[in-house]
């Protein structure tokens, strides 16, 4: 029994088994040395992380169709996906060992930044999140947290294991710059190992699973059929423009694009005679003799205000045309006169504005 007991190097209890021997004999110190035996077995020193059930695994998450917007923003999501983790790689559980210190965390592969990564198709990026669903699961991030993350937890109970079920992963594919699809518009990222548990002395791990992204990729564009629209409105009465903001004149016009299926179309109207114009009244251009008398254009029956000539998504009074169905685009849109402040005197009355896209 003395023999054992060094073998398994719990040298903290030796005293403890001389000092029985020697008072109360040999049965005392059978029992003793069981004792230390099994507290010693419970000791992880040689813990080893291993699946409880389920194997490695490789998951393929198909995106799909991803139609990216040419002209959209940086940082601009084009496509997301969210699923439970389950439904791409199937259930695994695993442990590292019963109050064992143990880290398990989700990587990324290549470069990136703001936990954007570079995917194979330069200017789109990817971004991968996880959470668990339910608060407090060993640890695991409650809220979704881009990877590359890792937490620490243990596993108190005997027969304890971390179990997938509660894992919740959103994929983004996210502009980064300039899209070129001229090598290819079929999108790939491979991350292997992605999900990882190990002790935390490292001196054990396991790779859990490994991730691949698909897509094919589109781009969103319109081409403007009509660079110019040329309204001509009616002759308008002093009487029909007596008080301020009275309007008449009404009428239709379409601006003409051609754009591909899904795209979503905004429009910036700019004054091209004061572009600081910020208002819903077209100021008077060169060559106009009225006074007192404005412009308006609407879309719908709401004036449209004016703002900077610029493409960019959320541009100062940029405002929605609708989703193309692929072809010719027409927007409708109505001309008026307006009547502004001063001495209405009659005259010819001219305006100009530009119209800037943006494709969402």
């Amino acid at each position: 029994m003395i023999r054992l007991f060094n073998a398994l190097r719990c040298g903290a209890y030796s005293a403890r088994l001389s000092h029985f021997i020697n008072r109360k004999g040999i049965w005392h110190a059978i029992a003793v040395a069981s004792s230390v035996l099994a507290v010693c077995m419970a000791t992880p020193a040689n813990a080893a992380c291993a699946f409880y059930s389920g194997s490695i695994m490789t998951g393929v998450i198909d995106m799909g169709n991803a139609a990216a917007p040419t002209n959209a923003a940086t940082g601009t999501i084009i496509a997301t996906k969210q699923m439970a983790y389950d439904s791409a790689f199937s259930h695994q559980t695993f442990t590292c060992g019963t109050n064992v210190a143990s880290t398990a965390s989700f990587q990324m592969s290549g470069s990136g930044t703001s936990n954007t990564y570079e995917t194979n198709i330069p200017g789109i990026g990817i971004r991968v999140s996880v959470w668990s669903s339910s608060a407090g699961y060993y640890s695991t991030p409650s809220s979704a947290t881009p990877a590359p993350l890792s937490w620490n937890y243990t596993i108190p109970e005997t027969s304890g294991v971390y179990g997938t079920g509660y894992l919740q992963v959103r994929i983004d594919l996210v502009k980064t710059g300039p899209i070129d699809l001229s090598g290819t518009n079929a999108l790939s990222y491979n991350v292997g190992p992605w999900f990882m548990a190990r002790t935390a002395d490292g001196a054990s791990q396991l790779t859990v699973s490994n991730l691949t992204v698909r897509a094919s990729v589109t781009t969103r564009s319109c081409s403007v059929t009509q660079s110019a629209v040329e309204v001509t409105l009616p002759s308008a009465f002093v009487s029909n423009l007596t008080t301020l903001g009275s309007t008449t004149g009404s009428t239709s016009f379409n601006l003409q694009l051609s754009c591909s299926q899904g795209t979503n179309v905004k429009v910036t109207l700019t004054d091209a005679t004061n572009d600081s114009n910020r208002s819903t009244t077209l100021g008077l251009a060169p060559g106009s003799f009225a006074s007192g008398v404005g412009l308006q254009v609407l879309n719908g029956s709401t004036p449209i205000a004016y703002g900077p000539d610029a493409a960019i998504a959320e541009n100062t009074n940029q405002w929605s045309a609708g989703t193309a169905a692929g072809g010719v685009m027409n927007i409708p849109l109505v001309a008026q006169y307006v009547r502004t402040a001063g001495a209405l005197v009659p005259g010819t009355v001219k305006g100009m504005a530009t119209f800037t896209m943006s494709y969402q």
